[in-house]
């Protein structure tokens, strides 16, 4: 695996504070055995991780997943970002692995996508996939309309800061605590924070006021314990009723793991191995992959 880690400079918004300071977050790109400085251009999947993993100077969540390997064993290079920089959240007390789409997270993803265009031989359309957390970095990512998506797709995506993030916290009130110092939340008398819509606007997927700008497909399991499965039904019928190509792929079980869902696939569309590696390709990484193939084919 041909991979390149870089560090990149996010201004971030001190919490209660009116000041900016700049620090640098982690990025991680992967590329494909076709891949050349000189030839035909390769299609970039930018891929945000979950809140189980980071992207650090010599690790990243997305490494190791099946889905990233069979991108790249059929030609898509694919990138990921903390969204989070690790100073930055040693000192407001946040845990690393939650940057829950703030602003911070998308301008991160922003200045990633710069880097990885101007650096290496890429197609400026990308394709856009996000995994829980890595749901809402997506979905704000490609609501900003800052960079050109071709198409976004993502497993048990979280979409609602407020129900999914506030009030149904996962790891213990992580991302809870990550949301609420982020966007300087206030605490009320009994030392608990107090949730603000209002300093959220433009980070909430599921309240957004902007049409979805491109085809987009999630794949969620119907008994997922962690994040709503009706939100993201929710959300694939708003971006329809807008005149959006949108699906929902509805999975009967898999909890909070669709990837791992199902039989494997005899003939899977794209080529399954991997550094000699037989990769094992379910229902749910299969159409991923043909919807982003679908629109996006390397080389084109």
């Amino acid at each position: 695996m041909r991979k390149v880690n870089f560090s990149i400079p996010v201004e971030c918004a001190l919490p209660y504070s009116n000041n900016i300071k700049i620090y640098n977050d982690d990025g991680i790109i992967l590329f494909p055995d076709s891949y050349s400085d000189d030839s035909a251009a390769t299609r970039l999947v930018i891929s945000c991780h979950g809140a189980g993993g980071t992207v650090t100077t010599n690790d990243s969540q997305i490494e190791s997943q099946t889905l990233t390997k069979y991108l790249l064993a059929n030609g898509y290079a694919v990138m990921d970002v903390n969204g989070l920089p690790y100073e930055f959240a040693d000192e407001f007390g946040i845990d690393i692995r939650n940057n829950v789409g703030s602003p911070i997270a998308i301008q991160s993803y922003i200045k990633a996508y710069w880097y990885c265009i101007e650096n290496f031989n890429l197609h400026k359309e990308v394709c856009v996939h996000g995994a829980s957390m890595g749901g809402i970095s997506s979905t704000n990512l490609v609501l900003s309309g800052k960079i050109p998506v071709l198409v976004q797709t993502g497993f048990c995506p979280v979409l609602d800061t407020y129900n999914e993030i506030f009030l149904h916290p996962w790891s213990n009130g992580l991302p809870k605590t990550a949301l609420s110092v982020i966007f300087s939340f206030e605490k009320d008398n009994d030392d608990e924070y107090i949730y603000d819509e209002v300093k959220v606007l433009g980070y909430n997927p599921i309240n957004s006021k902007k049409d979805h700008p491109c085809p987009l497909l999630f794949c969620h399991s119907i008994n997922d314990p962690i994040v709503d499965f009706e939100t993201t039904k929710q959300y694939i019928e708003q971006a329809k009723r807008q005149g959006i190509e949108a699906e929902l792929i509805a999975l009967p079980d898999g909890k909070h793991e669709p990837q791992d869902y199902g039989m494997y696939i005899d003939k899977p569309i794209g080529n399954r191995y991997y550094n000699d590696e037989l990769l094992n390709i379910t229902v749910a990484i299969e159409s991923v992959f043909s919807w982003i193939s679908k629109y996006a084919n390397p080389g084109i």
